[in-house]
């Protein structure tokens, strides 16, 4: 009986730690989609699927994690793409006009696609 009890104690003060985590408000995050959502209604980045349809049209690859970070003013979409081979693309674009600003990885000869 005293193994139970001790498993209904613990998950009971997992449920209250997952419960108080989930009732903190998260502050940082929030201000960042506030600054994103003014940034946005001011031209200064171009919508997600805007880039999304620039990467496919620049790159064969697939996005698995996108950051939008902004430096004194100016929004970077910091981009990592899986290729067919399993390699990690890590790319820049500037978020106002979508201008690949760096790209780093391996084999990216058989990632970049032509100019059309």
């Amino acid at each position: 009986m005293k193994i139970r009890h001790r498993y209904l104690y613990i998950v009971g003060l997992l449920g209250s730690l997952t419960f108080g985590a989930l009732a903190t408000p998260v502050t940082h995050d929030e201000e960042h989609h506030d600054d994103v959502m003014t940034a946005v209604e001011k031209g200064l980045i171009k919508p997600y699927s805007a880039l999304q349809h620039k990467v496919s049209q620049q790159l064969s690859a697939r996005i698995i994690k996108v950051e939008l970070n902004e430096d004194n003013g100016e929004w970077i979409y910091e981009l990592k793409l899986i290729d067919t081979e399993n390699n990690i693309i890590k790319v820049e674009y500037q978020a106002q006009s979508l201008q690949m600003l760096n790209i780093k990885g391996r084999h990216l000869e058989n990632v970049i696609r032509a100019p059309k």
